[in-house]
């Protein structure tokens, strides 16, 4: 996956990440993207299909590496993860749809995440993955701080490996469809391999 390369310049780039609210209450926003090499025109259906596997429950992972300099390791946590396609009225112009994402961890140490992953063209054969949203620092204001100094890097991080594997299915399976792989593989056209 590409998820080195800058999408800057593509459409969607991800706003300044940022809080909404007041400090006891301060409802953080988060963005991560990467570029795939899986083309627009079946994209969707693939992280239609990636989520709708991960729905009956996910572990996340968040690197510690990504927290701080370790030898290795990751926090992990399952979560209840729940995708649905909906209209995006993010940007104006051409209609495109974006994947609704929400996720429940069942404990306040990983705070529910809700937000949208939107899919843009990058080039002929790459997509453009932005998975942006927000969720509740927990603890009030004490999470609020919490959050200013690490937890948003745990969120990041936690994106960001969401993402990376969201993006390695993508290509996987598109690689796939290319080298004639399993059957039921659509491509590009709509065909199957």
């Amino acid at each position: 996956m590409q998820a080195g390369k800058p999408a800057a310049a593509a459409a969607g780039a991800c706003p300044a990440d940022g809080y909404t609210g007041s400090i006891v209450s301060a409802s953080a926003r988060v963005c991560v993207e990467c570029v795939v090499r899986c083309p627009f025109s079946v994209a969707h259906d693939y992280a239609e299909d990636f989520f709708a596997d991960a729905a009956a429950g996910v572990e996340l992972h968040v690197p510690l590496r990504d927290l701080a300099p370790t030898r290795g390791g990751q926090l992990r946590r399952r979560v209840r993860l729940v995708a649905a396609r909906r209209p995006d009225e993010h940007e104006r112009g051409r209609a495109h749809d974006a994947l609704e994402i929400d996720w429940t961890a069942g404990t306040r140490f990983f705070p529910d995440f809700r937000g949208h992953l939107r899919l843009r063209i990058a080039s002929v054969e790459t997509t453009l993955l932005s998975l942006e949203g927000s969720y509740q620092p927990p603890f009030g204001a004490f999470g609020t701080v919490f959050d200013l100094v690490i937890g948003r890097r745990i969120a990041r991080a936690t994106l960001r490996d969401l993402l990376r594997r969201l993006g390695d299915a993508m290509e996987q399976r598109y690689a796939e469809f290319r080298a004639g792989g399993p059957t039921g593989a659509t491509g590009p056209s709509g065909t199957t391999g």
